[in-house]
């Protein structure tokens, strides 16, 4: 009986290594943790996604983005557009600064003006304190650089960084891209689609608009004071300037052979003689100035003589402004073709357009900085 007990002791002994053998060769208590790694790597993906950039970088980022900076021109205008200013932890300095003909800055300026600032831009050029970066801790960084300062900048902070390249184009497939990018990083996929939609509606209603005029029937007209880099006088205007491109107006400086902004000799501009002149309305200091030296010259314009002198919104402020670019098309097409926008007050297109893009109608936050539409006479200003 004793030898029987000892036998059943070690054979429950050995029944309980012999469990505890197996157990261990399950991949749950694997000495390798391949399984553990496996399982991070699951739980990783549904964590993260991972986007090509517009500079044709591979970028790993949060699958769910609470919290974002942008760094230069356009990336915060991207987000506000989108409709995620919430998300922003920091700023550049420059988007402090509350100006109208910059409606993103404008709409959202007490909320940005209580971020700590991450770096300077605008004008002084785009210098990120990646101190201070780190310091917000931002999920993910929008960037309108270059691809080696996106490389630098993720490596330095340890941060995702998604590149740009917004232009100044208006109804453009690049701006589109762009949009996109940013919609899909954010979160924003379906608000994205809806400006694109909304743009490209409104490229195609003007075209509509004015398809199907002649060529001797075309109107022409000179951009005059068109911001770009600051103010500009009279002689500073823009080929292919896209509000004449979009309502089929014959921009008479097309003709020089040079493409975007530039001053012209204003010798060009007596010898086209215009139908219409527009001028951008936060440049009609200079252009006062401009026509007090030389009221002669002015009086030689057809426009001018006729009472053809109209006014545009400057669109371009730290890039484009979309929704004031569109609104300038609709203007011009209300002056040039009457008769084809006679449903249209550009003032209240206006309304419509910031109202969609930012949530607001600033025709009146505009008209108060000196901004609007009108016709003017210069010996008046």
């Amino acid at each position: 009986m004793i030898r029987a007990s000892k036998w059943r002791q070690r054979s429950f002994a050995l029944v309980a290594v012999l469990v505890a053998l197996a157990l261990c060769l399950l991949p749950a208590c694997s000495p390798s943790g391949e399984s553990d790694a496996s399982q991070s790597t699951q739980a990783g993906s549904a964590q993260t996604k991972t986007i090509t950039d517009m500079l044709g970088r591979t970028v790993e980022v949060p699958a769910q983005v609470d919290s974002v900076i942008g760094i230069g021109s356009s990336s915060l205008r991207l987000i506000a557009y989108l409709e995620s200013v919430d998300k922003v932890v920091g700023v550049e300095q420059s988007e402090l600064e509350d100006n109208a003909t910059c409606p993103y800055r404008h709409v959202y300026h007490e909320q940005l003006s209580q971020l700590p600032v991450i770096g300077d831009g605008g004008s002084k050029g785009v210098t990120p304190n990646e101190e201070a970066i780190m310091q917000v801790n931002p999920q993910v960084i929008i960037a309108n650089i270059d691809k080696d300062a996106a490389d630098s900048l993720q490596e330095r902070t340890g941060i995702p960084v998604v590149g740009i390249t917004v232009g100044n184009l208006i109804f453009d497939q690049d701006f589109y891209d762009n949009l996109e990018l940013v919609g899909r990083v954010i979160g924003k996929e379906d608000r994205a689609t809806r400006i694109v939609d909304y743009m490209n509606e409104t490229e195609q209603d003007l075209k509509a608009r004015t398809a199907d005029i002649e060529q001797a029937d075309t109107a022409s007209a000179y951009a005059a004071g068109i911001s770009y880099r600051g103010g500009h006088g009279f002689a500073g205007t823009e080929a292919q300037f896209a509000p004449f491109d979009a309502v089929k107006v014959e921009n008479i400086v097309d003709s020089e052979g040079i493409s975007g902004a530039f001053d012209i000799d204003l010798e060009a501009v007596s010898a086209a003689q215009p139908d219409f002149i527009f001028v951008e309305s936060n440049n009609l200091s200079l252009v006062k100035d401009d026509y007090q030296a030389n009221p002669d010259y002015f009086q030689s314009l057809e426009a001018v003589a006729n009472k053809q002198v109209y006014t545009l919104i400057s669109y371009r402020f730290y890039a484009t402004n979309a929704e004031l670019a569109l609104a300038n098309c609709y203007q011009v097409g209300a002056v040039a073709y009457p008769e084809r926008f006679e449903d249209v007050d550009p003032t209240e297109k206006l309304d419509e357009i910031t109202e969609f893009f930012l949530g607001q109608p600033l025709s009146s936050d505009l008209a108060e900085a000196g901004c609007e539409f009108k016709q003017i006479e210069l010996s008046e200003l």
